[in-house]
């Protein structure tokens, strides 16, 4: 992974802003948010790479309030962009099963980095005992442990 480095603006009047050192055709945030910042898709990318929900009704139990036409744009949505795709069981044609791409693999670290600041600054509607918790605390197995260090390394 490329680490973009930023620097002290010394031209920007903003105390302390940050500019980065190569110049965006698109802001890359703005690219980001195109697909992942449309309504319900990172619930689902939470469903299919964390939960391991793979089917359309599943994903559709999982997030209140989801409806099937919205579910069915979003996964087609999330699979032109190559973030999922979609196999079939070839002796039944509605067996449908959702997975993550290789691209959508690299949106797990975004959605941790959510879960962890989810949970240290909105514990009191996150936890029943509205106590802050650390990212190390919410995810104990080892092959969780190995992603928070890659995370939390840079």
């Amino acid at each position: 992974m490329q680490k973009l480095t930023f620097q002290k603006d010394s031209t920007n009047s903003n105390t302390g802003a940050l500019r980065p050192d190569v110049k965006f055709q698109m802001c890359p945030i703005k690219a980001s948010m195109g697909v992942l910042g449309r309504k319900w898709a990172i619930l689902v990318l939470r469903d299919i790479g964390f939960r391991k929900i793979d089917r359309f009704n599943r994903l559709l139990e999982s997030i209140p309030g989801l409806t099937p036409r919205v579910l069915s744009m979003r996964l087609r949505e999330l699979e032109q962009d190559g973030i999922i795709e979609k196999t079939e069981n070839g002796t039944t044609p509605t067996s449908v099963r959702w997975t993550l791409t290789e691209k959508g693999k690299d949106t797990l670290p975004i959605l941790m980095r959510f879960i962890a600041f989810g949970s240290k600054w909105y514990a009191n509607e996150v936890f029943e005992d509205k106590t802050p918790r650390s990212i190390q605390e919410i995810f104990t197995r080892p092959e969780s442990q190995n992603l928070i260090r890659t995370l939390y390394s840079n």
